[in-house]
């Protein structure tokens, strides 16, 4: 019962959960196909980093906030511009090209790949695609949980018995992946765990807020998808 989720639309505030709490703030809307997001890479001009002075780096830095303010008001994105002083050399733009980076990832989806193994419940990986423009970032996410028999169904079978925890990291592409939190909710009499996952994705010196949805499915074996 693996589900495929799209996300179209940047997400609006971000959830800051630590176990089971979200922010209701947050929303997302569907997709209709994964083909539509794909830009090739030859049709984006990679934009050329400056070499700026302190007192430059100042002034750009003022710059991009009130950019980044301006969308926030303007589509309601819930990005954020990150410290200075974690600003690498290559994030330094003419103030267009730190513009224009900003309203491509105005349009956001999420592709959560189906599991084609069965794994054992103490670790189950599954992975999503972050697609932001030209951009393909590639998130892994760890489940652990417990399974037990059941024998309230006819024949018996294994079901989810508690979730232990959860964690993501970036396994491939650009940027930084900081998760916030999560929240499951068990269903289909505890063969399924749906999982709400927030946190926050920085790139290019700004950071901005998502939830991904994700879902787990325990066999009558107890092997984990």
């Amino acid at each position: 019962m693996l589900k495929r989720y799209l996300v179209t639309s940047i997400l609006v505030g971000a959830i800051f959960l630590t176990g089971c709490e979200k922010n209701d703030k947050a929303a997302s809307t569907l997709s209709t196909s994964v083909d539509e997001q794909i830009i090739t890479a030859e049709s984006v001009r990679a934009p050329v980093p400056l070499v700026l002075t302190l007192a430059q780096k100042e002034y750009y830095y003022k710059e991009y906030s009130a950019i980044v303010n301006k969308l926030n008001e303007e589509y309601g994105t819930g990005f954020k511009l990150d410290p200075i002083t974690s600003f690498s050399a290559n994030y330094w733009l003419e103030l267009k090209d730190f513009e224009d980076m900003l309203k491509g990832r105005i349009d956001t989806s999420y592709v959560v790949v189906d599991n084609k193994e069965v794994f054992s419940p103490v670790k189950v990986p599954k992975f999503v695609e972050l697609h932001m423009g030209a951009h393909r970032t590639m998130i892994r996410v760890d489940g652990s949980f417990d399974t037990q028999l059941s024998m309230d169904i006819p024949g018996g079978r294994q079901l989810f018995s508690v979730m232990h925890s959860l964690s993501s990291t970036i396994e491939q592409g650009k940027g930084y992946w900081t998760q916030t939190g999560y929240d499951p909710s068990i269903k289909d009499q505890g063969s399924a765990y749906n999982i709400a996952i927030g946190g926050y994705y920085s790139y290019n010196g700004v950071s901005s807020p998502h939830i991904i949805e994700i879902e787990y499915y325990c066999n009558i074996h107890g092997g984990i998808t």
